[in-house]
């Protein structure tokens, strides 16, 4: 049904009824993406990964080298904490307080239904937040969890299967990293200590640094070698001498800046997250009479472009099982109402992309819908824009605000 939100939104939610949840959260606490010295540390990390549950172990996942970029233990528990939130925030909401947790999942009514991508670190999550979420692992099992195949994958900005956003995305990347501050400097040139002691530190030699991101070059590795120390710093480990804790959270908040940034260009967007924000708008204006809390288990690469989409790019780089809860409410009146939710904290959203934006925590679906019209695009339009190659010149913006 098309539903029709015409009314001006409450100030709270006192008197509504919760109709949809759409949670977006990255993975827990991980193992580093090998880069020299974290190579040599694989016995140690192979201590600190979790289990991985039988019914798990028989699904085949994106190829990792083992013990790299895999669920740690700290990882199970943060994912659990995540689930028990979740189940003390929205269940009595969508169920009344007296409910019971044995009838959330009966094939007539399915209140929870997850998505991940297919890592094995994404799919423990999601299984360790079931478990929080539901109490068990009986009733975790009770939960399928679905996944796209790799090239239709619209949970992270998924460039190596859409040329033109590779193209466009490294464009931007390379943009943010060039740019300069009001002393006419880049942001590195401040670090450059502490990029010395990386080097040693973690071994890197800039003619073969190891494994590296796509998001890592030219230069010097920053994303991953910072990645890999705070890794550690997480588990207790020690940093290196002439390494700070507070220079590691800097450099990551200015990480986090120039990832938001190259976001901002709409086409970028769209090709990053269009396809999801346009699913999310189609199944808030589709909602049954089921409450149904969907859960989509992601990426720091889920979040932020998500973040951006919704107006309100994520300040730091996304910490390990950070959330983004999209909120669908109905008044008694018939009208309905959206509310979204950062680390559990209401956020008020921009009703448009011009400076100075009047800004709503609790929304109208008509304004949700406005907001996200900016990002969204068809499964049709992705793929028509994704292999058209036109147009493109190094270093060139396409629809930038």
């Amino acid at each position: 049904m098309d539903i029709q939100s015409d009314t001006q939104p409450p100030s709270n939610t006192t008197g509504l009824q919760l109709l949809q949840v759409h949670a977006y959260f990255r993975h827990g606490d991980r193992s580093p993406t090998p880069l020299g010295e974290a190579k040599a540390r694989a016995k140690l990390w192979e201590t600190r990964l979790q289990e991985v549950p039988l019914i798990l172990q028989k699904r085949e996942y994106f190829p990792q080298k083992f013990p790299w970029g895999l669920l740690t233990v700290k990882g199970a528990e943060q994912s659990k904490a995540l689930g028990s939130w979740l189940r003390e925030f929205y269940l009595p909401e969508f169920c009344g307080p007296e409910y019971d947790i044995r009838n959330l999942q009966s094939p007539e009514k399915p209140v929870i239904q997850l998505r991940s991508t297919n890592f094995l670190r994404t799919h423990l999550t999601a299984w360790f937040v079931l478990e929080g979420l539901l109490g068990s692992p009986e009733a975790a099992a009770s939960v399928p969890i679905s996944c796209r195949d790799e090239v239709d994958e619209n949970l992270y900005h998924n460039d190596d299967h859409c040329p033109r956003l590779k193209k466009q995305w490294y464009t931007a990347w390379r943009r943010a990293c060039e740019s300069v501050g009001a002393d006419g400097k880049k942001w590195h040139s401040h670090f450059k200590k502490m990029q010395d002691a990386m080097t040693q530190a973690l071994e890197i030699s800039l003619d073969k640094p190891g494994f590296l991101l796509p998001m890592d070059q030219p230069g010097f590795p920053w994303v991953k070698a910072v990645d890999t120390l705070e890794c550690g710093r997480f588990h207790g480990d020690m940093l290196p001498p002439g390494i700070s804790d507070d220079q590691i959270t800097e450099v990551r908040r200015l990480l986090a800046r120039d990832y938001a940034l190259t976001f901002q260009d709409r086409e970028i967007l769209q090709l990053a997250v269009g396809r999801l924000v346009r699913e999310l708008v189609d199944a808030m204006s589709e909602c049954g009479t089921i409450p149904t809390l969907f859960l989509y288990s992601g990426h720091d690469a889920t979040i932020m472009p998500l973040s951006v989409a919704l107006g309100v790019p994520w300040a730091d780089w996304p910490a390990y099982t950070s959330c983004i809860c999209v909120e669908l409410w109905q008044s008694g009146g018939g009208n309905y109402f959206v509310r979204v939710l950062y680390d559990g904290k209401g956020v008020a959203l921009p009703l448009s992309r011009e400076d100075g934006a009047l800004k709503k925590e609790i929304l109208t679906l008509d304004e949700f819908r406005e907001i996200a019209n900016w990002s969204m695009i068809s499964e049709a339009e992705y793929s028509c824009k994704c292999e058209d190659m036109s147009g493109l010149v190094e270093g060139s913006r396409s629809s930038a605000v």
